[in-house]
């Protein structure tokens, strides 16, 4: 695939080699989701993502950033192809525990083994699986951060992913079979960075992982969940800020970091959705 480098690759995920097997696929996944890190700085400062690869490398492997499924799932199907691995992608309608989803916004795969079908994810930001999901059953399946199912909605004619919470099966995105190409990747992407009714252009989000502490972080909200339980905090200065970006492993310039903190003080708290993503 043009412009994408798998040693560079590797080199990030501290990963080599990998196997085109069930267990190679699960390391990979594993691998990114905790090395690079989900992150949506740019809509949210106005900016359209490139997903051009060449883009995606250099502001990932080398520039110390990390993106969103369109970045984050670009980069992991380059290298599953670069690997030999059977994978084609597929867009969701996410609907964070509504009955349907949305517009297509969501970009994941789907990998074909001799072991069966999966559904592979390193770039939902925080409620999806750590590890790749089978999709050749209906039964739970225990991840190493939750319990997940797939399940058929016969009135959307949708796979549905389901995480297992307290209370309920929570629905996180549904999909279909359709076939994906540049231009679906790309409208997507447009509409997820500029459209008001996405929540990119309009809160910050990003998450993570520092050692085996994962973070989640809407607007100034931060969540962060390890062995011991969860805690939660809030930004409170740019100093803050400062420190939980390199806690994630994100490299942001001091403009940058000027640019998220006045924007997050501006706007203050939303209401209309305090989730944070991890």
């Amino acid at each position: 695939m043009t412009g994408f480098d798998l040693t560079a690759y590797l080199d990030r995920l501290g990963l080599d080699p990998v196997p085109v097997t069930a267990q190679g696929l699960r390391d990979l996944q594993r691998a990114q989701l905790r090395a690079l890190p989900f992150e949506a700085i740019d809509p949210y400062l106005g900016r359209l993502p490139d997903l051009d690869m060449a883009a995606i490398r250099d502001k990932v492997l080398h520039r110390g950033r990390g993106g969103y499924c369109f970045e984050l799932n670009a980069l992991l199907h380059a290298a599953l192809i670069a690997l030999g691995f059977d994978s084609r992608r597929r867009l969701a309608r996410v609907r964070k525990g509504a009955p349907e989803g949305g517009p297509r916004s969501h970009l994941m795969m789907e990998v074909t083994l001799p072991e069966g079908v999966f559904l592979v994810d390193a770039g939902y930001g925080g409620p999806g699986a750590l590890t790749p999901l089978r999709l050749d059953t209906g039964a739970e399946q225990p991840a190493p951060n939750g319990t997940y199912r797939l399940w058929h909605d016969d009135k959307t004619g949708e796979r549905v992913l389901d995480k297992q919470t307290e209370a309920e099966w929570f629905p996180l995105y549904g999909f279909d079979d359709a076939h994906v190409g540049k231009a679906d990747i790309e409208a997507a992407n447009f509409i997820c960075a500029h459209w008001e009714a996405m929540p990119f252009p309009n809160h910050l989000m990003l998450a993570g992982f520092d050692g085996e502490t994962r973070i989640g972080v809407f607007d100034r909200a931060v969540t962060r969940e390890d062995a011991n339980g969860i805690e939660k905090t809030t930004l409170d200065d740019p100093e803050a800020l400062s420190r939980l970006t390199h806690e994630l492993g994100l490299r942001l310039d001091t403009p940058t970091l000027h640019r998220i903190w006045s924007r997050l003080t501006r706007e203050g708290p939303s209401d209309k959705d305090r989730s944070p993503p991890g």
